[in-house]
């Protein structure tokens, strides 16, 4: 049950909020996504590593979640044992279409083929964090509405892609003034009504902002 609406005042009341619990259960796994990104930037394991051991993991990773979701919005029992084990976790709006999952290793595919491996796991770090934060604090603390969205979810996002900005920067891995256009541009993009999944809208758009004010080392 969610919380009373005068509990809502206090700043903790959204983490006893039902709603926002099952988003943070989303957001959770969503975030957790980051390993990916940071996966491309260090190659810690053995494989995948470089461009194309890469492109074939997330062509693999890809078709396996289309077929997963084909299959689970076709068929019935499917569709019922996800819904008895994951049901929270899935949007009403991705009952009968794909999950934010499989948009999401669509992007970074897209990504890799697109841009240059440091530059696709910025672009896609900028999607899974800002993203998922600015989801976090609209849903518990937004009061202010602009678009579909909110003020304070929109300066949550921007806040994680600063951060993860700042990691990049402070690593080395790309030149400050490309993160924080990257930064920016993801954040603007999660923030504006675009008719396209925030997993690759963000993506890329932040990649060709980014793109733009490429040259290699």
């Amino acid at each position: 049950m969610s919380s009373p609406p005068h509990a809502r005042s206090r700043p903790a009341a959204p983490l006893q909020d039902s709603g926002w619990l099952s988003e943070a259960q989303r957001k959770a796994i969503h975030i957790g996504c980051l390993l990916l990104p940071l996966g491309l930037l260090f190659e810690w394991l053995p494989w995948p590593r470089g461009h194309v051991q890469w492109r074939w993991f997330l062509i693999v990773l890809t078709l396996t979640a289309i077929t997963l979701d084909v299959i689970r919005i076709h068929d019935d029992r499917v569709r019922g044992f996800f819904r008895r084990f994951v049901g929270e976790l899935i949007r009403e709006h991705e009952q009968f279409n794909l999950l934010g999952s499989t948009y999401l290793v669509i992007a970074a595919l897209l990504a890799v083929e697109i841009f240059p491996q440091r530059l696709a796991a910025a672009a896609l770090g900028y999607t899974i964090l800002g993203d998922g934060v600015a989801a976090l604090v609209g849903k518990g603390w937004g009061r202010r509405r602009i678009f579909n969205k909110t003020l304070e979810g929109a300066l949550g996002g921007l806040a994680a892609c600063l951060t993860w900005a700042a990691f990049l920067g402070a690593t080395g891995m790309l030149p400050w003034g490309m993160l924080l256009t990257g930064a920016l541009v993801a954040s603007l993009v999660e923030l504006l009504p675009i008719p396209l999944d925030d997993n690759l809208g963000i993506t890329l758009f932040a990649g060709y902002a980014m793109k733009l004010l490429w040259t290699p080392s």
